[in-house]
């Protein structure tokens, strides 16, 4: 079993360091580039021909004998830089007749770029410094596949124990000298945290409690990664992306046995993510089958769904209000082609409301997206708050019901059809993200009942004479009409407000009058003219889509 992070080089990478202080390469001389000795090699190559660059790959460690090497300076010094340009970790001349020395220029260069350049005597072979390399890498790289696997034992251990993310985060913090360790979401909500992480603030990784994702993935990555200061990788499952393992520095600089670490805890997290998803989709059915009864069944089968949803932690028998939501152009198709987009906006959505209220019911019916909420938490600015949170993490615009406020679980079923009529109004009259409480929807519930070849009818019937003048006309007495309305055919404040002189006004109201009947004086041409207006602010079901 792992206890802590293992020591010395133990499944680390040879450094060229590490190479030139071997027995193997006693004698030779690092003429330039000593900033360079702590780069990885990977593997090594020998430089048989002058254009050596489409067979050197990043991270190796070439040998050369001097007769491939260009005899200028300026030839010299650019093999230099185009080998570095490719990644290469050092490179190692042995002098022989073909060239006595290196120029000044070359070894200027290799310490210009930082580029370890190793002058190897005669008396070392080749095929010694090979065979010593070839060996410590592989014995190596074979250290660090046993000690991953050790790892991924380690952690494996703890999900089938149940010991859940937080267990998960620990036990990594501890791997990696108590650092901070945090896990979370896509969206960088932190699922579990643990360790100092105190360090995360300062490096400006954590704001209101919420990890800012971009900060992370916009750092660079590999050895840089670790230098800025933490370790971020993906937890996946297949194509899905479930969240992120992040630690951050504390005592110690991270190493490579650090990233191997965080790599397998990301794994694991996998698996969890994906046990929480399949318990929560679990626990969303019976609680969506609960709700359904609440909301459609017999008074018997009511007061069993409500001693059901207990148990889901919701709290009935107190004055509440229930919210219907639907995506725009939403039906309740919920074939395998669109399920996967509608558990993900209920996910949301059950989180939204229950971040609001957490004894709150939601869950989803179809297409809808349902809950039953306090009635203090149910005013439209709250309503608007939930709806806010949804629309962050999902695509497309969702309309919100609201039903009046009943008592107690019996009052539920009614409460549900006021809110999917105040649905249906609300997205007709304004649009497909309308909050719309049934209380102040008045006159609009009826006309939503209607047809709207019916509505467009009658109001062609009633304005018809005034809709068919010229543009500019038509507009200045509309506009006229309807603030005469709306201050109730005051003649005084209507001209205060349009600042028109008053006998204009009387003039207006005549032509109005001449046009649509005297509805300043009788009440059913009033009552029509009324309902006319209000419907013209009824948008087609053309306009809706297009909003």
């Amino acid at each position: 079993m792992i206890g802590s992070a293992p020591s010395g080089d133990f499944g680390q990478a040879l450094t060229v360091g590490e190479l030139l202080g071997h027995e193997v390469m006693a004698g030779a001389e690092l003429v330039a580039g000593r900033q360079g000795l702590d780069h990885s090699i990977c593997a090594l190559n020998v430089m048989t021909v002058p254009d050596i660059g489409p067979w050197v790959k990043s991270d190796e460690f070439l040998l050369a004998t001097g007769y491939p090497l260009p005899r200028d300076d300026a030839g010299q010094a650019e093999l230099l830089r185009g080998l570095r340009r490719l990644g290469l970790a050092g490179i190692g001349v042995k002098i022989d007749r073909y060239l006595p020395d290196l120029s000044t220029t070359a070894v200027a260069t290799a310490e210009e770029l930082g580029l370890p350049l190793v002058l190897i005597p005669q008396h070392i072979r080749f095929d010694d410094i090979l065979s010593h390399a070839f060996s410590t890498i592989v014995n190596r790289q074979a250290a660090a596949l046993e000690r991953a696997h050790e790892l991924h034992q380690s952690f494996l251990s703890v999900t089938l124990s149940g010991g859940g993310l937080n267990q998960l985060a620990h036990k990594l913090s501890h791997l990696l000298g108590d650092a901070g360790v945090f896990i979370s979401d896509q969206h960088g909500i932190v699922r579990a945290q643990i360790g100092d992480v105190s360090r995360a603030g300062e490096l400006d990784l954590v704001h209101d409690g919420r990890l800012i994702v971009q900060r992370l993935l916009g750092g660079p990555a590999g050895r840089n990664e670790r230098e800025q200061g933490w370790l971020i990788r993906p937890i996946r499952a297949g194509s899905l992306q479930h969240g992120f393992v992040v630690a951050v520095q504390t005592s110690r600089a991270f190493g490579e046995f650090d990233q191997v670490a965080v790599d397998q805890a990301a794994v694991i997290a996998a698996l969890e993510f994906t046990r929480d998803l399949a318990v929560s989709a679990i626990e969303r059915q019976f609680s969506s089958n609960a709700l359904y009864e609440l909301m459609t069944g017999a008074e018997s089968e009511i007061a069993d769904s409500a001693a059901r949803g207990f148990g889901f932690g919701w709290d009935l028998d107190r004055e509440v209000v229930v919210l219907v939501s639907r995506k725009d152009g939403a039906d309740d198709d919920t074939t395998a082609q669109k399920r996967p987009a509608n558990e993900r906006a209920l996910e949301f959505w059950i989180s939204a409301v229950r971040n609001k209220d957490r004894k709150a019911a939601a869950a989803g019916l179809g297409a809808e997206l349902v809950a039953v909420i306090g009635a203090e938490h149910g005013t439209p600015p709250a309503v608007r708050s939930i709806q806010a949170e949804v629309a962050q993490f999902v695509r497309g615009e969702y309309a919100v019901g609201v039903s009046r406020v009943h008592r107690g679980p019996l009052g539920i079923p009614a409460a549900y059809q006021e809110a999917r009529s105040a649905l249906r109004v609300g997205r007709k009259i304004g649009g497909p993200g309308a909050v719309a409480a049934y209380d102040d929807l008045g006159l609009f519930k009826l006309l939503a009942q209607v047809e709207e070849a019916e509505l467009q009818t009658f109001v062609d019937e009633v304005l018809g004479p005034l809709t068919k003048l010229p543009e500019q006309e038509r507009n200045e007495l509309l506009k006229t009409l309807e603030t005469l309305v709306e201050f109730n055919m005051n003649m005084a404040e209507t001209a205060r407000h349009l600042h028109y002189h008053y006998n204009t006004l009387r003039y207006r109201l005549a032509k109005l009058e001449r046009l649509l009947g005297p509805f300043s004086s009788s009440t059913a041409t009033a009552v029509k003219v009324f309902v006319a207006l209000q419907i013209r602010q009824m948008p087609t079901s053309a306009s809706t889509s297009q909003r």
